[in-house]
């Protein structure tokens, strides 16, 4: 067990070190195995608690001693707290998983069998986080296989669910067989400089959809000998357009997606007019859509930038989005950033944006590149040569996508959402150009509106927010005070008169702001009545509470905890409490006289009687 602890440690401290996270799927899912092996066999080994975060400084202090892994002494903390957050999340089902395990297992030795079920693998793995070479691991410990073709007939049932259940399905398998057009080279990509290229050839195309058989318009992928569109990639969006026969017959096709198949650019069109037949075509990038996508993606360059020189350079990109609305950037990073934060990165975005930087491309080695301090995604696959672009002095990255010349074109950047998206994961959404600027005047009007409704100056705004802020808690507080008063006396007053009744009971609906304000009046009804009690009702939030009080001297024959409960069944609600005091709580709010008559007879059942106030 020692040995697969610190085999597996190091490996987390390595991929951790880069930015890898703990998830399911991809990397992160191999990663996350390790890590609950790990701590399964620490368990196993008679360590308690988690304890792999403590081990985190001894293998970067072993490491780092090495030129070539001294990085890692900078990332030690925030490794040490992503192991410690994911052992945590696996300890808390870890017990209820191992006692799971034992009991099948100890059922099987009973009747000496040797074979583990594939449909409990299957649960503790879904249901208790155990990756199936936990459980194939703690069943040879025990002398036992696992019925793994059991485990792989219930994974996939699940797979199945989950891709009836999904939003969106996918066409290809029922695209038609390809049709060749014209033989030779394709998918050569010169969008990098040409938006529009005249006299491209089709190479071959096939039915992705057939317009009457799906009731909506007629889709084909075909591929084209060059292309301008950018296929979607790295992050950014595959380009729109049209591509259109000069010649006739005429043929109209309008461009709604371009993505990769292995070598090939497939463009993804609906046929507007004519047939994909052979000739000389027009291809036209949507020039509009793509300067936006152009602008946001060097603008995402600059805030990735932006991002490791305000908060580190442990920060590591784990994902983004290129689109001509908007960018998004995902990224390493343990805590939510402060408006501070925000700020600090915004400014050294627009800074650089005034600066105007020149946008460079090289072609180099991967290793050349890595020497001059290009970042790299971490799982990515590179080839013999790379692309780097280059912004000023400011970012250098490997990247294939679709630049402004110069960072001004960017005009203006704005980020208008921060948050968490997963463990140890923060998002950054943004947008640039006309989009931010509209979206900055919307708020300046916002400002002028507020302002107005105010009475104040834009500059005296918050100050005069704090006042009515002020103003309205001490009036909330003010009618807090006098909605309770007047339901204490109102209850007391119920109270009042059920001493004349057998058994004494209020059974009331009330007016209530709050579940306090109800457990309150029950205090009173305890007081005023020692040897009965009460059941309140009020409709609070849309919802409907309840609150029952018990006297000392009646509690014997009456407990309060019980008698809630029972209320509100025919409701459909839960409660409880102690015995002279308990609330339930029930979203049926327009069944509260059936709650109040239930509760009516189960008192006067026990405590003797049909009477009370109500």
């Amino acid at each position: 067990a020692a040995r697969v602890i610190t085999d597996h440690l190091r490996a987390l401290v390595f991929t951790f070190a880069e930015g890898v996270r703990p998830s399911n799927e991809g990397r992160g899912y191999v990663v996350r195995r390790l890590l609950r092996r790990a701590a399964r066999l620490g368990r196993h080994a008679g360590i308690e608690g988690t304890f792999l975060a403590r081990l985190v400084p001894t293998v970067v202090a072993q490491m780092a001693a090495y030129e070539e892994y001294a990085y890692l002494a900078t990332e030690q903390a925030a490794i040490a707290a992503a192991v410690q957050e994911e052992e945590e999340r696996f300890s808390e089902t870890l017990g209820q998983g191992v006692a799971r395990f034992d009991q099948t297992a100890d059922a099987l030795e009973r009747t000496r069998r040797k074979e583990f079920p594939g449909d409990v693998a299957f649960t503790l793995y879904d249901t208790y986080g155990f990756p199936i070479d936990i459980t194939v691991e703690m069943a040879k410990e025990r002398g036992m296989t696992v019925d793994l073709a059991a485990y792989e007939a219930a994974m996939e049932e699940q797979r199945d669910r989950a891709r009836r259940a999904g939003k969106f399905e996918t066409r290809r398998a029922d695209a038609a067989p390809w049709v060749t057009v014209t033989k030779g080279d394709h998918s050569a990509f010169v969008g990098y400089d040409e938006w529009s290229v005249d006299g491209v050839t089709l190479r071959d195309w096939r039915e992705f959809r057939d317009a009457d058989a799906a009731g909506g318009p007629r889709l084909i992928e075909f591929t084209l000998d060059r292309t301008p569109f950018y296929a979607e990639g790295g992050g950014q969006v595959g380009d729109t357009g049209w591509v259109e026969r000069t010649e006739a017959p005429r043929t109209r096709l309008r461009v709604v997606d371009t993505v990769r198949d292995g070598d090939r650019i497939l463009h993804r069109a609906e046929v507007i007019e004519g047939e994909p037949v052979a000739g000389s075509y027009r291809a036209a990038v949507d020039a509009e859509t793509r300067a936006a996508t152009q602008r946001n993606h060097t603008a995402t360059h600059l805030l990735h930038a932006a991002l490791r020189e305000r908060l580190g350079a442990h920060l590591k990109q784990a994902g983004s989005l290129v689109a001509p609305d908007r960018l998004r950037f995902d990224f390493s990073h343990g805590k939510a950033l402060s408006p501070d934060e925000l700020l600090d990165i915004e400014r050294a975005v627009h800074q650089r944006i005034l600066g105007d930087l020149p946008v460079t491309t090289e072609i180099t080695s991967l290793r050349e590149a890595q020497e001059r301090g290009a970042m790299a995604l971490f799982g990515e696959k590179y080839g013999e040569r790379v692309r780097q672009v280059i912004v000023g002095d400011y970012s250098r990255e490997l990247c294939g996508g679709c630049h402004v010349r110069r960072t001004g074109e960017i005009g203006y950047f704005r980020i208008e959402s921060e948050q968490a998206v997963a463990s140890g994961t923060r998002r950054v959404e943004a947008v640039t150009g006309a989009l931010a600027y509209r979206h900055a005047e919307e708020d300046r009007a916002l400002l002028r509106d507020l302002a107005q409704r105010m009475g104040a100056s834009r500059d005296a705004l918050s100050e005069r927010v704090s006042v009515l802020q002020e103003e309205a808690k001490t009036l909330r507080e003010a009618h807090k005070k006098q909605s309770k008063d007047a339901l204490r006396d109102r209850v007391r007053a119920l109270a009042s008169e059920a001493k004349a009744a057998t058994p004494r009971l209020v059974i009331a609906e009330v007016e209530a702001g709050s579940v306090d304000e109800l457990r309150a009046a029950g205090d009173v009804i305890r007081q005023e009545l020692p040897d009965g009690g009460g059941l309140l009702a009020a409709v609070i939030d849309g919802k409907l509470s309840v609150a029952a009080a018990v006297g000392p001297d009646a509690v014997a024959r009456l407990q309060a905890d019980a008698w809630v409960r029972d209320a509100v069944s025919v409701a459909g609600g839960k409660g409880g409490g102690k015995k002279d005091a308990a609330v339930a709580g029930a979203k049926e709010a327009g069944k509260l006289k059936p709650v109040l008559e239930r509760g009516r007879g189960y008192a006067a059942e026990r405590l003797g009687g049909e009477n009370g106030a109500a």
